[in-house]
């Protein structure tokens, strides 16, 4: 047959299995395809809903957050203001009955000389002020009774100002012969007593010797010496001074470097049997009374140690 002949005659070629599967899942493919877009884009638009939600929710509990923040800030600082004015009035009150003109009973005088400690221990120096009442009652009938609150007081304020000190530093005992003016401790008898302490990674040597004792007054004379050691340096300070039952701790102390404490208090004083117990407490000036700030230098070489271990992590 010519090639312009009649090919109705040719058979058309047969399709198999895998042609007529193409042709029936070419839709379907079509539509998965678009069902996929669909699952897709509502999957899409879901997660981003969820996010949004999740993120206002987070925003919210941000702004309520920062709002009671800034509430219990505002309430703290009025409650801080309103107790200043309150101790202010009350500091204002009770000196003004020591210093005005006119009689006051010893009975006055110790009650607004115990609001005063118990309200202001951390803040003065109330040394003299126990000493004025000391010598105000020294012609009272009823002095022994007087003299006794008086050290009780002392008593309770120094071991409240003791138990905050020894949270953050070392202390150590000793038992004082106030007639040989030495240190008996057991069988042995030395002139002075010396201990080790280690506060903030800073170790000292802390040596006391008794110079003179009154037992009138009950009071003790001590030299106190102090040697450190850091950096292949040693320093030794020495210093002089009396004890007796007024001196607290926070307030009477010595100022060392790298803004440390060293005090030493009088817990007992036996004059009859001729025994003195002491505590010497080397403490962070942290823990020193509100009047005790530190110098603007160890406020700097705090800062600079922070960030130096803060940095240290990071590098």
């Amino acid at each position: 047959m010519t090639a312009g002949g009649d090919d109705s005659n040719n058979p058309r070629p047969r399709r198999d299995g895998w042609d007529k599967a193409g042709i029936v899942l070419q839709p379907i493919g079509g539509l998965l395809t678009a069902l996929a877009v669909a699952v897709l884009g509502f999957w899409t638009s879901s997660y981003l809903r969820a996010r949004e939600g999740r993120e206002a929710v987070l925003r919210e509990r941000m702004q309520t957050s920062d709002t009671n923040a800034r509430l219990y800030s505002e309430l703290t600082s009025k409650r801080e203001e309103s107790e200043s004015a309150l101790r202010k009035d009350m500091f204002t009150s009770i000196i003004s009955s020591f210093l005005r003109a006119g009689p006051a009973t010893p009975e006055q005088k110790m009650l607004n000389l115990e609001l005063l400690v118990y309200n202001f221990h951390e803040s003065l120096n109330l040394k003299p002020l126990f000493l004025h009442i000391e010598r105000e009652v020294k012609k009272d009938p009823n002095r022994p009774d007087y003299v006794k609150r008086l050290n009780q007081v002392a008593d309770a304020v120094i071991k409240k100002q003791m138990l905050v000190i020894e949270d953050g530093g070392e202390t150590f005992d000793a038992t004082i012969d106030t007639r040989n003016l030495t240190f008996p401790e057991g069988e042995s008898i030395a002139p002075f007593v010396a201990k080790e302490l280690v506060v903030d990674g800073i170790r000292r040597n802390v040596k006391l010797e008794v110079l003179k004792a009154d037992p009138e007054t009950a009071e003790l004379q001590l030299r106190m010496t102090i040697r450190t050691v850091e950096s292949n340096r040693v320093d030794t300070s020495s210093t002089e001074f009396w004890i007796g039952h007024f001196d607290f701790p926070m307030i009477d102390n010595t100022r060392l470097p790298h803004d440390q404490r060293l005090a030493v208090v009088l817990n007992n004083y036996d004059a009859k049997r001729g025994v003195a117990d002491i505590t010497a407490a080397l403490f962070p000036g942290k823990y020193a009374g509100l009047r005790e700030k530190p110098y603007y230098d160890e406020v700097l070489a705090k800062l600079l140690a922070a960030n130096r271990t803060a940095a240290a992590p990071a590098r």
